[in-house]
């Protein structure tokens, strides 16, 4: 159930602990007149409510609890869209408990996790989209993930969706204009109806795809290092993410558990996962990690396949196999030729003339290593610039889901005879509804206190 919000709210904005300063927020009618009565400026007689809108006041709190500046945003032109003051005072915990205890006792109450921001949204001054990036944008840790967030804020995502609504709401009139009109045999142009519908799946579908760019960006971009045992798999680990994670032994079988590591590469969070070599084993142990290998390829979105470029001929067949085997999972693949430095691979052409990803390094040497590193990062870069709308929410992902499905079902409808406009305009209005639920217009008290919750008290 949404609580009211036709009262006070108050809440620090600050994370707890020792600081130069603290931000304590207010919202509400009476934020503004609460606030006057505790609050004495360094100007005799100066009031709070008689200052305009976004104005910055230096002062004490009433006992000299400390000094002070309150800045006031005036109802609409604010944050949550009510009257709102922030204060920033100290950042001594006492200081902070006692101001919020102080106004608490003037008739505040504390504000619930992300009440604030769902001020904002039931005030529409954001929509769910924004909401939500708000909400991550606070939480995110890499350059990738902050720009996508910063464009949801700017309302790029409810922009689309809208637009795709607008389509939509044309072509049901259509539909509901044949409805209205048959018995005068006012026919709608099929044709012209198929192209606009196919239209709008193909944008549709578009969005939904790139939820798995989207949930890589956001989650971090699994890389699995694989190959057989003793190629040098944990020391192009080690090299990659600066640090001595994964044991490095002359013994095969030496690393039986994956090891995991991330790193940012050119403002994109990357997971790096050093894997058990692929051979037969009778250790059970080591069983299970090769069958763990096989899981991090399933659930990888790049895969570094390693060999050792110094075997002897009566080997390489294998490595063919294993790139053979690897093309067909239709994943990101980097083959890597480590141990350049005493190569002795007779057939490295033929490997590299049929691979867009193909690398020469010497992990022991670190010689390489960079180029990999490189060609991975501008690869993502690209995918994300590539992509002007990037879905990160499993929330938004799966209405997505659920729209283009109705639409698909619309489409099969128009390709049957005879024409049935009322069932094609249920599934359309179904895809609306689902439309409607990504940015707040249609929702209920259930959504909104589950992606509210998940805000820090403050915001």
């Amino acid at each position: 159930m949404l609580l009211k919000n036709d009262d006070t709210i108050i809440a620090s904005a600050t994370p707890v602990g020792h600081s130069a300063i603290s931000v304590i927020r207010i919202s509400g009618k009476n934020s503004i007149s609460i606030v006057d009565n505790v609050f004495n400026s360094i100007k005799i007689g100066k009031k709070l409510l008689k200052q305009s809108t976004h104005t910055i006041h230096l002062g004490f709190i009433k006992d000299e609890l400390d000094q002070v500046l309150v800045s006031i945003f005036k109802s609409p032109f604010s944050y949550t869209g009510e009257n709102m003051i922030e204060i920033s005072c100290h950042g001594s915990n006492y200081i902070q408990k006692n101001i919020i205890k102080l106004l608490i006792n003037k008739g505040m109450r504390l504000a619930r996790s992300g009440e604030f921001t769902l001020r904002a949204f039931l005030n529409k001054k954001l929509d769910l989209t924004q909401a939500e990036a708000i909400s991550e944008l606070i939480s995110s840790e890499n350059e990738s993930c902050n720009d996508i967030n910063i464009q949801h804020i700017k309302g790029s995502l409810a922009k689309e969706i809208k637009n795709i609504k607008n389509k939509l709401i044309d072509f049901i009139s259509l539909l509901e204009l044949e409805l209205d009109f048959s018995e005068e045999h006012l026919i709608c142009n099929y044709k012209k109806n198929i192209y606009y519908l196919k239209k709008i799946k193909s944008k549709l579908k578009y969005i939904v795809e790139s939820f798995s760019l989207g949930n890589s960006i956001k989650n971090g971009i699994n890389v699995a290092i694989i190959g057989d045992s003793n190629v040098g798999k944990s020391t192009l680990f080690n090299q990659i993410v600066k640090e001595n994670r994964s044991i490095v032994s002359p013994i095969k079988g030496t690393t039986r558990d994956c090891i995991e590591s991330t790193i940012i590469l050119d403002g994109i969070l990357f997971r790096f996962i050093d894997t058990a070599g692929l051979r037969k084993s009778n250790n059970s142990v080591e069983i299970m990690g090769i069958n763990k290998t096989i899981e991090k390829i399933e659930t990888s979105q790049a895969i570094f396949y390693v060999f050792d470029s110094s075997i002897g001929e009566k080997k390489q067949k294998k490595i063919f196999d294993y790139i053979s085997f690897l093309k067909k999972t239709k994943k990101i693949i980097f083959v890597i030729a480590n141990k350049s430095d005493i190569s002795s691979f007779n057939d490295i052409f033929s490997i590299k003339s049929n691979l867009l990803y193909f690398f020469e390094i010497s992990a022991k040497n670190c010689n390489g290593i960079t180029n990999i590193t490189d060609n991975l990062s501008k690869l993502f870069n690209d995918k994300l610039k590539n992509n002007k709308i990037i879905v990160t929410q499993i929330r938004h992902y799966e209405a997505l889901k659920k729209s283009l499905k109705e639409i698909l079902i619309s489409f099969d409808l128009f390709n049957k005879k005879p024409l049935e406009y009322l069932m094609i305009s249920i599934h359309i209005k179904n895809s609306l509804k689902y439309l409607g639920e990504i940015t707040g217009e249609i929702t209920n008290d259930d959504i909104l206190n589950n992606i509210f919750s998940k805000f820090c008290i403050g915001k």
